[in-house]
């Protein structure tokens, strides 16, 4: 029989499954969402049983879109946002809706820490200053706001824990995403007591779970997990990833000589590294333990890509060709910029309409536009700004771009040949594209095939599963012309910035 390993990756906004061979061919993938709850401004949550309904959902549906049954699953590898929290009791049922990592209710515990001194004190064990969605962060809030639901908690799991908690009853963590929540020793690889007792939570020590490395097995499915997915009772379930780990992974990025660039809701750029700032005025980006033992991910990232180019669709193109689908919109979007050449333009557009890279309050804009200017000019506009946001946060990595043997590029940008060469050409260096469509899945399925040992290592897992679909090469021709127009985009991030400040 053939065997096949499963991804499932709880991102922010999809929840998918992909079933793929070992060679890494995607046979089938399924999707859905769960609907946000906002109770609140800065709240953003979901109920834990809609979730896992949906978990369960998209893992019958690529089991019966693959055509496989559930006993040709070697295993299961999981991935999902970093931070956010479930908190559950001792039956192992939630007792607060799921909060998402989109969530801000503790935003100004943040600001205390920095004025307090406490950010600095726990630097050099967390690596890390922190933000709102983050456990240091929101346990203090429930403490002061909800204190009895942290009374009923018996443990505090990230999503992708919780849902693997559904799987095998076997309750873990998992490094990469405890090692994200400003709570773990980056050093000892462990929750650290001083942690919480500088967070004021020295109660919550005991309610974080053990801790495993993302190739361990953590379980095996359930006969009633079994009954609910199509999946074999008994197949092991591999500890998983943080998702920025697993989008890597899958890209293939194995040293410290590659750039991974993911252009899809988020931007997230990132690179692998050994070393990282021990003190925090050096601090430069976000730094995580990786997937790779002996690395750290140093990354930087905001909402500032692709999502804009939907937006952009949805309001201002579709509404005047309802009859055409959206993959036709893309493909005469795609041919109209493939069409003008940079030069013809100088519309900016500042890519900030569901998050900001510079200014907390900054919005979207776009600057510049004259009355010969339509919306073609401002479509081109998009497609630089979405880029420009990359190559924003690729310089605030604080590495040379000519330190880069290569970038490997995933997410909604890399479906677009065109969008690809401009990355390329802004950048000036080779774009490498993958040939499948769900990173995520796939890096959590990697995992999961080290984890059975089916691969010796994740090394061998790449050697099988990450195939690269198409190579752009950089246009020299083009690098001073992007060049001085990336001027003009950091401008305009500082206008929109002086009028966040105003407003």
């Amino acid at each position: 029989m053939e065997q096949y390993l499963i991804g499932v990756d709880n991102g922010g906004s999809d929840i998918k499954c992909a079933v793929f061979d070992l060679k890494g061919r995607e046979i089938a993938v399924a999707g859905t969402q769960v609907p946000m709850n906002i109770p609140e401004p800065g709240f953003t949550e979901r109920n834990a049983d809609a979730v896992w309904r949906a978990n369960v959902s998209v893992i019958q549906e690529a089991l019966k879109e693959a055509d496989i049954s559930g006993d040709s699953v070697a295993a299961v590898g999981l991935t999902g946002y970093g931070n956010g929290m479930v908190l559950i009791d001792e039956q192992f049922q939630a007792v607060y809706p799921v909060i998402v990592s989109t969530d801000d209710r503790a935003g100004d515990y943040c600001r205390r820490f920095k004025e307090s001194g406490i950010e600095e004190k726990v630097f050099p064990y967390t690596l890390q200053t922190t933000w709102g969605a983050q456990p240091a962060a929101l346990l203090p809030w429930f403490r002061d706001h909800k204190p009895e639901v942290l009374e009923k908690t018996r443990w505090v799991l990230s999503l992708k824990d919780f849902i693997r908690l559904r799987l095998t009853g076997a309750l873990a963590g998992e490094i990469t995403d405890a090692s994200s929540g400003c709570l773990v020793n980056l050093d000892t690889r462990k929750y650290d007591p001083f942690l919480f007792e500088a967070f004021g939570i020295e109660g919550c020590y005991g309610k974080m779970p053990p801790i495993l490395e993302s190739t361990e097995v953590s379980g095996y499915v359930t006969e009633a997990a079994a009954r609910e997915t199509g999946l074999a009772a008994g197949v092991p379930v591999a500890a998983g990833y943080f998702d920025i780990d697993a989008n890597a992974l899958a890209s293939g990025v194995l040293s410290e000589n590659e750039l991974c660039l993911i252009a899809g809701t988020w931007s997230i750029n990132e690179y692998l590294s050994k070393d990282a700032p021990r003190d925090m005025k050096h601090k430069q980006n976000t730094v995580t333990l990786s997937y790779l033992k002996d690395y750290y991910i140093m990354e930087d990232s905001t909402p500032t890509s692709a999502s804009n180019f939907n937006w952009f669709i949805k309001t201002l193109l579709h509404p005047d060709r309802p009859e055409k689908a959206m993959n036709q919109i893309y493909d005469e979007c795609n041919g109209f910029v493939e069409s003008t050449k940079p030069e013809d333009s100088k519309v900016i557009f500042v890519p900030y309409l569901f998050g900001s890279a510079t200014h907390p309050d900054a919005h979207g804009a776009f600057l510049n536009l004259t009355g010969g200017d339509d919306r073609g000019a401002m479509l081109r506009a998009v497609y630089e700004g979405v880029v420009f946001s990359s190559t924003h946060h690729v310089y605030n990595l604080k590495r040379p771009i000519e330190s880069y043997t290569k970038a490997r590029l995933s997410g909604g940008v890399s479906n677009s040949e065109v969008w690809s060469q401009m990355m390329s050409d802004v950048l000036q260096i080779p774009i490498e594209t993958l040939e499948d469509g769900e990173p995520g899945a796939k890096g959590a399925a990697m995992g999961a095939g080290v984890a059975c040992g089916i691969f010796a290592d994740l090394e061998d897992a790449a050697a099988h599963m990450v195939h690269i679909g198409k190579t752009y090469t950089p246009r020299p021709e083009y690098g001073s012309v992007y060049a001085e127009k990336f001027k003009r985009y950091e401008a305009a991030l500082g206008a929109v910035d002086l009028l966040a400040e105003r407003l």
